[in-house]
């Protein structure tokens, strides 16, 4: 299926199975939260593209923990997979692997483990983690399997009371040759510097492989083939994805309770507006809902565990729509100098983004839920919740209804309207940052340009030409514009020219339309432009 991700499945595929014959390629798997990195982790273990007889998976997540739950993870994940490879072993009936079923066979293995567990329990931390890491190079001694070692969201090791946790980390990847690293984080700032920073090896460097979030045609693939037994509209299913930000796990567990809507009888099959109402109330609002969970222990550790400390403050000044520094100071009440600080923190990770002198969430439901879940309950003065799910099925049914004018708009009036919002504002797009002019007008043009749709932005004696086109951007559609911009020259100087390429740009184009100055925007610019004005993505 096309959500598999199958490009990327294929490479890791290779890199494996490359070191399954003696060539090491290490990989660090990097992409925002909650868009399935674990889940195609497991896709690529169980898939029969890789050859699982010479290789032992040992997979371990990296958690905010005391260091003893991790070693005690990776200890039971090492051993099971050891076993399991084994076919003279019997296979443990649970995941309780004991040390002790390995000793005959695997003597110096047992002791390794048995060392990790020691220096624990003496409070030798340092020890034990270099122990730990030490368990792969055993395995491959005595059992001659090379070892894939996966640390799920590994910029979490900075987080145990380890002196050297990177330091440590890189000499065992430049020593350990038939040790595989497979590095996942959900951290992109933060993972990039430390990949930098702490893990830039002349032996046992890093692949590094950016996992994207879903895009419109994964997207609807992905909720087509969980909601198979039901005709939802097209459009339900768009703003599913949309206020999801197209994460597969949101979108799941959305599509689970609306499941679970039809099965009680709460809501009925074809009341589609009901259904979204409910699922996203049970996953998102209440108490025990899987998302509310999520964001609640999230937040709790942004903040502190402080209501009034400083994150809190700036993400929830954020999350009112003040997406100005000046403007987010004066709502949390906070120095400048305090809240510019914070900001640069959250920016780092990962959980805003600034763009110029804009800044907005990464995650568009994590706003949501500030605005319409915590702060709603937090600002109660009632103790029935009745009346704040009330308010919250409203603020949802309001988004869904939003979504369901601009879905019904065409898609040039859409990008016309995003024209008209800019305010002056200073932009960083594609790595640059503009200056977005406040126009007094935006007209489209009788005749479109490299048949596209085109439109004139004015504001004074400042013209703005952009030129939207649904098909790939190629050399002529280049050329025509050129053409039509010297002739246009003699009645209204143009002062900016861009291209706004939804299905791409070839690469020749491309150097045209930037030698001749102009800006080159894709499909994922303008959403970012329509996260930032309040609207939703287009597809």
């Amino acid at each position: 299926m096309s959500h598999n991700r199958a490009e990327i499945l294929t490479l890791l595929a290779r890199r494996v199975n490359s070191f399954s014959e003696g060539y090491r390629q290490n990989i660090a798997l990097l992409g925002e939260p909650c868009i399935g990195k674990t889940s195609l982790i497991k896709q690529l273990l169980e898939s029969e593209d890789i050859k699982k007889g010479p290789i032992i998976p040992i997979y371990t997540e990296t958690k905010i923990e005391p260091f003893e739950f991790c070693a005690k993870r990776f200890i039971k994940s090492a051993l099971f997979q050891l076993i399991h490879s084994d076919p003279t072993m019997a296979q443990p009936n649970d995941a309780v692997v004991l040390i002790e079923d390995i000793r005959r066979q695997y003597p110096k293995t047992a002791e390794t483990c048995q060392r990790v567990l020691r220096d624990i329990e003496k409070g030798k931390i340092d020890e034990a983690y270099s122990y730990m890491l030490d368990i792969p190079s055993a395995i491959y001694e005595e059992s001659k399997k090379r070892c894939l070692l996966i640390l799920d969201e590994f910029h979490n090791l900075e987080n145990f009371t380890i002196k050297h946790s990177f330091g440590t980390l890189a000499k065992k990847i430049m020593i350990q040759k038939d040790t595989m690293f497979l590095l996942v984080s959900s951290k992109n700032t933060l993972a990039q510097r430390l990949l930098a920073e702490k893990l830039s090896l002349l032996f046992g460097n890093f692949e590094k492989i950016f996992m994207p979030p879903f895009d419109t045609g994964m997207s609807r693939s992905f909720l087509q083939d969980i909601l198979r037994n039901m005709s939802m509209p097209q459009v339900y299913m768009d703003f599913i994805s949309s206020f999801t930000g197209n994460k597969p796990f949101y979108m799941r567990v959305i599509c689970d309770e609306i499941e679970r809507a039809i099965f009680s009888g709460k809501v009925g099959r074809n009341d589609y507006q009901g259904l979204i109402e409910q699922a996203f109330t049970e996953s998102v609002f209440k108490k025990n809902g899987v998302i509310n969970n999520l964001f609640s222990s999230f937040f709790f550790r942004v903040s502190d565990g402080r209501f009034l400390s400083h994150s809190a403050s700036v993400l929830i000044a954020l999350s009112s729509e003040n997406k100005k520094q000046h403007e987010i100071t004066k709502s949390a009440k906070l120095q400048g100098r305090d809240c510019s600080r914070v900001l640069n923190s959250l920016v780092d990770m990962d959980i805003i983004a600034r763009n110029g002198s804009l800044y907005r969430f990464r995650e568009r439901l994590f706003a949501f839920w500030l605005k319409s879940v915590y702060m709603k309950r937090i600002m109660s003065f009632s103790i029935d919740e009745s009346i704040e799910e009330q308010c919250f099925r409203k603020d949802v049914l309001g988004n869904l209804n939003a979504f369901m004018l601009e879905f019904e708009k065409e898609l040039t009036s859409r990008i016309e309207d995003l024209f008209r919002l800019f305010k002056n504002d200073v932009i960083q797009l594609n790595g640059r940052r503009h200056k977005f002019l406040s126009f007094s007008s935006v007209r489209r043009l009788e005749k479109p340009l490299c048949g596209g749709a085109s439109f004139m932005a004015a504001s004074g004696k400042i013209n703005w030409l952009f030129t939207l086109k649904k098909e790939p951007v190629i050399e002529s559609d280049i050329s025509d514009i050129i053409k039509e911009v010297k002739n246009k020259k003699n009645n209204a100087r143009i002062n900016r020219n861009i291209i706004i390429a939804l299905s791409g740009i070839n690469e020749n184009a491309y150097l045209m339309a930037k030698e001749a100055g102009f800006w080159v925007w894709d499909i994922d610019s303008v959403n970012v432009l329509m996260d930032l004005y309040g609207k939703p993505h287009v597809y």
